[in-house]
């Protein structure tokens, strides 16, 4: 299954393949009867199509449920002699092609994760993210970094220091008093205590999926996120506020208040407010556009209080006073509150959000990571630490070497969708797919590996289980590829085409197969003019144009005698006389010239020349020929006046 062009493109892709596949014919000589139910349009060997089979191929083909009883008439044909081809690759064994079954496991299990995202993740992630939206949460928290690869030890010890601080939380603690002593630091400032109020897609989503179901005042057990473990307190929870659109007048830190006081007066006098910020602003980058600078909620990217100031401002007012923030000092005018024209315009607002924010994505992983959440797949750490402490005494041994004893070997590492791994099983995992070679260098990310390994290798069942559409989804691509593949061998391969005759053809039709006056031309191009000057001047002092090269003028050269000279810039060849050179012309986003040669006289082509052109001048009858074979051999059979019943019927209960 080497070749991937235009042609596969066409006949793998979902339900088109009917229309690209079938064979351009419209013909309507499959065998007539005049006894079929109503609702039969036609049959194909020992299958009947029905009006509602011939109806739902041609809707999946098409971005309209418009159609006519002439467009419907034309795709019956098309469709039949589909159905015909399928039958014959089932006779002829493509099915069990291991080319195509190899090509086909690659699609369906890419075919897989998109399905999950677009049919359960997305809509099911829309639904959280909807809801959490809607609220606003104020918290703290006590953070221990952790290296996302950290030993079993060093991760044991961080939780027990960690619970050490949840169960003095419970006791009477304060986050206040117990964050000094056991959050970690970074640049000298601790990574835990008091958070600002902020709602969903604002912070990672295993540390918002736990806030997101606490109640107020409950304190989390710890958990981990990729900055280490976490145990937080939610303080507080309240509706969520119409994000505001603001612009202001700013004064840098340092400087003297009085000066924003100014400001206000004058705009207090009447004063233009887009005058008085370009004369008082010293936000640079939006003094041109009235000190407009977003959209502020909780979640921006801003300080805590200042998103606070801009929160609570009276929106009845048609500025703020001056008041002072981390940043300086401001005047808010607030130019918009957020409002949605309908439901459904919220909706999509939300559908943006959350596409937009770091809860989706579309990669394999993402959707890994889901499933293995979704799913039931649980860690066993107690038996990965006991695995792990046997690889660290092994020190210089191969993975492949070792042999783990029955007790351990048979223990559960690992489980998913109900289904349990042992050690052994993760142990076969580390060496086939070579992550030593050594024990002693075992890293967390095996066992991470080993997790994706599992869902990815239990996708395909799960996926038919949960979302059994799909199944029909890969089908239509099977039938794409093989139908692919037998119109290959049987109409396009010009491997299996009698060349007896392509040469009758070839003799018969002398005139069909010469050359017409031609020119042997080069064409040179270069990205600058004064480069191709140089190459234009050697070539007048007498030189071939296949030295130019030579002589370090960097230019394209292409030259050809054979082929076909029709459109710009080739007609300018016809104008011209041999050994001379064009004017400088535009061709493919470069300047260009053309040296002509000479001028060659017609002359007939030699079979290998016409070859290319024989094949397909003859692919159109080896088409011909091949459908009437399956259309006398599966008895293919037309019934195109229950169309225009079944379509009266269809469109009079309408």
């Amino acid at each position: 299954m080497e070749k991937l062009g235009y042609m596969r493109t066409l006949c793998v892709v979902s339900a088109l393949v009917f229309i690209s596949c079938a064979g351009s014919s419209t013909n309507t000589n499959q065998k007539l009867s005049s006894t079929p139910p109503s609702n039969i349009v036609g049959e194909v060997g020992n299958q009947q199509v029905t009006y509602k089979e011939l109806i739902d191929n041609f809707s999946s083909g098409s971005s309209s449920s418009d159609y006519s009883v002439e467009d419907i008439s034309e795709f019956l044909p098309i469709y039949l002699d589909y159905k015909a081809k399928i039958m014959s690759a089932k006779d002829e064994g493509y099915f069990e092609d291991e080319r195509i079954l190899s090509e086909y496991e690659v699609y369906s299990k890419q075919a897989a994760y998109a399905y999950w995202i677009e049919n359960k993740i997305r809509p099911t992630l829309f639904n959280d993210y909807k809801n959490r939206y809607s609220k606003e949460l104020k918290s703290s928290h006590i953070l221990i970094s952790l290296d996302k690869n950290a030993f079993p030890d060093d991760t044991l010890r961080v939780y027990n220091k960690i619970m050490e601080a949840r169960n003095k939380f419970l006791n009477g603690s304060t986050i206040n008093e117990l964050d000094p002593v056991y959050s970690s630091q970074n640049q000298g400032r601790s990574m835990g205590g008091d958070l600002p109020w902020f709602s969903v897609g604002t912070t990672v989503k295993p540390f918002e999926d736990i806030l997101y179901s606490l109640e107020i005042g409950e304190i989390s057990m710890p958990f981990r996120t990729q900055f280490g473990y976490h145990i937080v307190l939610l303080e507080d929870k309240r509706d969520r506020k119409p994000s505001r659109e603001i612009s202001h007048i700013f004064l840098q830190r340092g400087q003297n208040k009085t000066v924003l006081d100014s400001a206000f007066y004058e705009l207090e006098r009447g004063n233009d407010w887009d005058e008085v910020v370009k004369k008082y602003t010293q936000d640079t980058q939006s003094a041109s556009r009235g000190g407009k600078i977003g959209w502020v909620n909780y979640g921006a990217r801003y300080d805590g209080a200042f998103i606070d100031s801009v929160m609570q401002l009276d929106t009845t007012l048609p500025y703020s006073k001056p008041f002072r923030s981390n940043y300086g000092f401001h005047i808010i005018k607030i130019d918009s509150i957020q409002t949605f024209s309908s439901p459904e315009a919220y909706d999509e607002f939300i559908m943006t959000q959350l596409e937009e924010s770091r809860t989706f994505r579309t990669s394999n992983a993402f959707v890994v990571n889901w499933l293995k959440e979704n799913y039931k797949g649980k860690e066993y750490s107690s038996v990965l630490y006991e695995t792990v402490s046997l690889f660290g005494k092994l020190d210089s041994t191969a993975l492949s070497d070792i042999s783990l004893n029955t007790e351990l070997g048979s223990k559960t590492i690992y489980s998913f969708d109900g289904k349990s791994y042992t050690t052994q099983d993760f142990l076969d995992y580390l060496v086939s797919s070579d992550k030593g070679p050594y024990a002693k260098n075992y890293a967390r990310n095996w066992y991470t590996s080993f997790q994706e390994y599992v869902v990815d290798n239990s996708l395909i069942a799960l996926t038919l289980r949960e979302l059994p559409d799909f199944d029909g989804q890969t089908e239509n691509y099977k039938n794409g590829l093989v139908v692919y593949q037998i119109n290959e061998d049987s109409v396009w391969s010009s491997s299996t085409v009698d060349t007896t005759k392509l040469m009758n053809i070839y003799s018969q039709n002398p005139l069909d197969y010469s050359y017409n006056q031609r020119y042997y031309y080069h064409l040179i191009s270069s990205g600058r003019d004064t480069t191709l000057q140089k190459a234009i001047k050697f070539i007048k002092s007498g030189n071939s144009p296949d030295s130019i090269k030579t002589k370090g003028i960097s230019v394209g050269i292409t030259s050809d005698s054979t082929g076909s000279f029709q459109g710009e810039p080739f007609d300018k060849l016809s104008k011209m006389e041999p050994n001379s050179v064009s004017e400088i012309f535009e061709y493919n986003n470069r300047k260009a010239f053309f040296y002509l040669n000479e001028v060659l006289p017609g002359r007939k082509m030699t079979f290998e020349e016409a070859f290319n052109k024989l094949l397909a001048d003859y692919q159109p009858v080896r088409e011909e020929r091949w459908l009437s074979y399956l259309r006398k051999t599966y008895n293919v059979k037309a019934y195109p006046a229950n169309i225009e019943k079944a379509y009266q019927a269809e469109n009079s209960s309408q």
